[in-house]
């Protein structure tokens, strides 16, 4: 698949970095607190926004209700990143592009983002399209058009790295190229990206005269640049 791209989008959690036990420590505390239950799964629900996961698991709340529990989720995350890590070869990989054919695309918010990145000792990059920033989340390609313009590239000639099937799905509505990292979800799940890698480690970017060069294991060798 090795194949020339303007830039590359990455979603952050379960991509570049593992905050999984630190989420799942403030969302089962918070079930508890707010009755859902002892006992919380996570993976039901990773890649979602806060409120939709809220509106969810408490459909007769009020939108204010929604809201207030959501911001509690939020400040608990913001402030607990202890465990957070960065998944293995993030830090080299994105040490390899220039700050400017590179973008953050996640369903958290920026203050969370910004936080996890630097408890996992990774670059906060100049562009990151968050739960900020859009109306509609993943599966709907915004976050991605979003960033794509930000960085003033056509989405089409662009990569999204994700590692959900909801962040697979945006970016390939959004026209890009697609790479699916496994974290917590099996190759069926993210049968409709592009290709589906180990992790952000099995990737290799050169950048060309012509542009990122991506390459994946199992390309042949010496593909131009």
């Amino acid at each position: 698949m090795a194949t020339i791209h303007s830039a590359v989008l990455f979603d952050l959690d379960g991509t570049l970095v593992d905050s999984y036990q630190d989420a799942e420590d403030c969302w089962g505390e918070w079930a508890r607190s707010a009755g859902v239950g002892d006992v919380f799964d996570l993976a039901d629900f990773y890649g979602q926004k806060r409120a939709d996961i809220v509106r969810t698991l408490l459909p007769h709340l009020t939108e204010d209700e929604i809201r207030h529990h959501a911001e509690q989720v939020r400040l608990a995350e913001r402030a607990r990143v202890a465990k957070v890590v960065a998944l293995p070869g993030a830090a080299e990989l994105l040490a390899s592009l220039p700050r400017d054919r590179w973008a953050l695309v996640t369903s958290n918010d920026t203050e969370v983002a910004q936080a996890r990145l630097r408890s996992a000792g990774l670059p906060v990059p100049d562009v990151i399209v968050s739960a900020d920033d859009v109306l509609r989340p993943k599966p709907a390609p915004e976050g991605f058009l979003l960033a794509a313009q930000k960085l003033g590239v056509d989405p089409a000639t662009a990569v999204g790295v994700d590692d959900s099937p909801h962040g697979i799905a945006a970016a390939r509505a959004a026209g890009m190229t697609t790479v699916a990292v496994r974290f917590r979800h099996g190759d069926a799940e993210l049968a409709a990206a592009h290709t589906v890698v180990d992790g952000v480690g099995s990737l290799s970017l050169a950048v060309t005269p012509a542009g990122i060069r991506l390459s994946v294991p199992g390309d042949p060798p010496g593909v131009p640049s």
